[in-house]
């Protein structure tokens, strides 16, 4: 199972680098690749470089800039074994997606369907009967259960932050 760790954002230079914005929060972790896939195709590592929060990366076959647009918005993903295994308290977005969402109480959000980051917070998409979005923040505490796919929030800090789509 793949695991997406970035996007690729640019063609960087004229040798083919591409500048990777990383999804995980130990960027560093990018230069002990070997292999990524790139939308899917597996493709060899030439080498890496961290800067400025973005990961630039040069890979096999990728020789030009013109070779590097035709990757820009692919993902860039792992083999699942490659990732860091996470401690207790820990999860992989990834983890997350799929699972049924629930309020303190028990009554049911629906399916969280996606997580996206626009700088200061993740934004969760549950969809059930109605669609809601709302912030991921510490105070909502939430508790991920791995073993039964679940979510679950405090219900009075979730009615302070969610919005309703409808």
């Amino acid at each position: 199972m793949n695991f997406t760790i970035g996007e690729i954002v640019k063609a960087q230079g004229i040798r083919g680098e591409v500048k990777i914005k990383p999804y995980a929060a130990d960027i560093e972790s990018f230069v002990r690749l070997g292999t990524v896939a790139i939308g899917g195709c597996p493709m060899k590592i030439r080498g890496v470089n961290v800067r400025g929060g973005f990961v630039f990366m040069s890979l096999e076959g990728v020789n030009d800039r013109n070779s590097a647009e035709v990757l820009v918005g692919k993902t860039v993903e792992i083999d699942r074994a490659l990732a860091k295994p996470t401690d207790k308290d820990e999860y992989y977005v990834v983890d997350l997606i799929g699972c049924t969402v629930f309020l303190s109480g028990g009554e049911e959000l629906g399916v969280l369907d996606n997580i996206e980051n626009f700088g200061s917070a993740d934004i969760f998409t549950v969809k059930g009967k109605r669609t809601v979005r709302f912030p991921f923040l510490k105070r909502l505490n939430l508790r991920f259960d791995k073993d039964a796919k679940t979510v679950t929030i405090d219900k009075e800090r979730f009615q302070e932050v969610c919005c309703y789509e409808d």
